[in-house]
């Protein structure tokens, strides 16, 4: 088994609870890192349709973007505690 998918020592074979905990780390990861995926993809279509569109309210809006950005990927960080130091 590799290191990088082992948190936690096996001590008993065929641990079916240390199984299910190490797959849970592996899972809050993975939505972790897709959350931030979609903040970013969510935010950049944002920027780039206030840009283009000719009403003023959402490039008053857009002025907020950078700010909502950080929110939303401090929120997606907190996807998965363990990882953060």
């Amino acid at each position: 088994m590799s290191e990088e998918n082992q948190t936690e020592e096996i001590k008993k074979a065929y641990d079916h609870k240390l199984l299910l905990a190490n797959l849970k780390d592996q899972g809050l990861e993975i939505a972790e890192e897709s959350a931030k995926i979609l903040v970013n993809g969510v935010m950049d279509w944002l920027e780039e349709s206030a840009e283009l569109s000719d009403t003023p309210y959402d490039d008053m809006a857009s002025m907020l973007y950078p700010q909502l950005r950080k929110m939303a990927l401090d929120k997606a960080e907190d996807i998965n505690k363990a990882d953060n130091a």
